[in-house]
């Protein structure tokens, strides 16, 4: 048997997560047919048949299934290797996490978490929940902050559910209000997420306005919170952004508490499959806490 490589455990993990050996090639910015060449010279180099290829889906047979977790430890592990040198170069050798997060983490929830992985090495990334958990599942991160939940995974758990607020720019009528009511806005240009970039985050926006049985009128879709907070702050319009986004302040920008608010927007803590480095509690511990340091839970 030859040895397995890096390449073709990659291919393999891409694969797998996508179900599709075109999705794979593309998620790996590769050709159909190396993707399939390394596959089915994994398969060789095994003796056993990974996938099933059947015309619309492709299935991970019993062997890919034992596999993936381990194919995935070994993608880590090999990632890690350059900043493993450098750590035992500098005497400071540490363990390795890469964490993910959406853009809603980052102005403050993400402060939390590091605090909880401060003996660890981290090496942080961003991007949607769609592009994070394909991050995950394909090996290239370890964990990640999404605002999505698949409830059939063991690996996934909503860490807590916050409440949406008012942004608006500071010198608004209301940018004093104790609270403020969505018949106080429903005149109001809403700057928001693209639903493709955030289908959870447009739809529990746009349901505040069904709910009260208004019509909500966007003046901007785009792709992150800091670009909703610039809009905002430049007075293209107002949003409703999760509370914990408005615990940092953002020049330009107040932030009101959103009468009648419920705690519906998930925080999600997703890891590799099986957990392999035991992140889920503690991190859902932690994020838990802070939440509750910030009075942000129920």
């Amino acid at each position: 048997m030859s040895e397995v490589s890096l390449k073709q455990l990659r291919c393999f993990l891409a694969v797998y997560a996508e179900r599709s050996f075109t999705k794979a090639a593309k998620s790996l910015h590769m050709a159909q047919s190396p993707v399939s060449q390394a596959v089915a010279s994994l398969e060789r180099d095994l003796g056993e048949r990974l996938f099933d290829r059947g015309n619309r889906e492709v299935v991970p047979t019993a062997a890919a299934r034992g596999l993936y977790p381990e194919a995935l430890e070994l993608r880590r592990r090999a990632d890690s290797l350059r900043q493993l040198v450098a750590e035992t170069r500098d005497g400071a050798k540490t363990r390795r996490v890469r964490i993910g997060g959406v853009s809603s983490t980052f102005p403050a929830i993400m402060a939390g978490i590091l605090d909880a992985l401060e003996s660890y090495s981290v090496v942080v990334s961003d991007g949607s929940s769609s592009d994070l958990t394909r991050a995950v599942d394909h090996g290239d991160i370890d964990v990640c902050l999404v605002r999505e939940f698949s409830s059939h995974r063991a690996d996934e758990r909503i860490a807590l559910r916050e409440r949406l607020c008012v942004a608006l720019p500071a010198g608004h009528q209301l940018s004093e209000a104790s609270a403020i009511a969505v018949d106080d806005i429903d005149t109001e240009s809403i700057v928001l997420f693209h639903r493709m970039a955030a289908p959870v985050a447009f739809d529990l926006v746009a349901s505040v306005f069904i709910e009260a049985g208004r019509t909500m009128a966007t003046s901007a879709q785009v792709s992150n919170e800091q670009a909703i907070l610039g809009l905002v702050a430049a007075g293209a319009g107002i949003s409703l952004v999760p509370e914990s986004v408005g615990l940092q302040p953002w020049n330009g920008v107040s932030f009101v508490p959103l009468e009648g608010a419920k705690h519906t927007y998930p925080l999600t803590i997703r890891t590799a499959p099986g957990d392999p480095l035991g992140l889920l509690d503690p991190l859902t511990s932690a994020l838990r806490d802070w939440a509750a340091a910030h009075m942000l839970t129920v």
